[in-house]
């Protein structure tokens, strides 16, 4: 079953962030390939509220844990179901920045820096993220069965936290530099 790190990882390569290859020149119009943000700049690790999320929205019919990439709507209800169970959602498309960074603080008391850039992230996201979805309903009324909002928040989060990564954190790379270049250059995240 995908670990909640890969769910992650797919949300944010689904909604914004897309591939990288060195050497070329950017140009955001042909995105090169693919380098694994995770690898550039470490997050704050495994969240037992996604963990929970995706492996109960991942069971097949039958009730066993799915191997396969998820579906769109499989990893947009998970996003929703991780804002809600950690109650960063206040209303449907609004985020209570107070609980997010109490959040993040008890279970990073260790690492100011990663508490702050994510916290940030998640301020810079909202409005973003409110206004894509209001594009999204407009070309298509059509309810889901969840609300991409929370999926675009938390694609939009991850790379704000990848553009402004704290330091301790980021691997100095030719390929992580050329991936950071890219989504800041072509206006990717918030």
């Amino acid at each position: 079953m995908a670990t909640s790190h890969n769910l992650v990882a797919f949300l944010l390569l689904g909604f914004v962030f897309s591939p990288f290859v060195i050497g070329q020149t950017i140009d955001c119009q042909r995105p090169p390939q693919l380098v694994d943000p995770s690898l550039c700049c470490r997050d704050g690790g495994r969240d037992q509220n996604a963990e929970k999320c995706a492996e109960r929205i991942m069971r097949t019919a039958n009730g066993q844990p799915n191997v396969a990439p998820p579906s769109l709507d499989a990893a947009t209800c998970v996003a929703e179901c991780i804002l809600t169970t950690a109650q960063y959602k206040q209303h449907p498309t609004t985020l209570n920045l107070d609980v997010i960074r109490k959040d993040l603080a008890m279970k990073f008391s260790n690492d100011s820096a990663y508490v702050e850039a994510m916290t940030s992230a998640f301020a810079k996201c909202e409005p973003q993220s409110q206004r894509r979805l209001a594009a999204i309903q407009q070309l298509n009324p059509q309810q889901p069965k969840c609300s991409p909002f929370a999926a675009i928040v938390l694609g939009c989060t991850f790379m704000e936290y990848f553009k402004n990564c704290p330091a301790d954190r980021w691997t100095q790379s030719a390929e992580c530099e050329l991936a950071k270049t890219y989504v800041t250059q072509c206006g990717l995240g918030a």
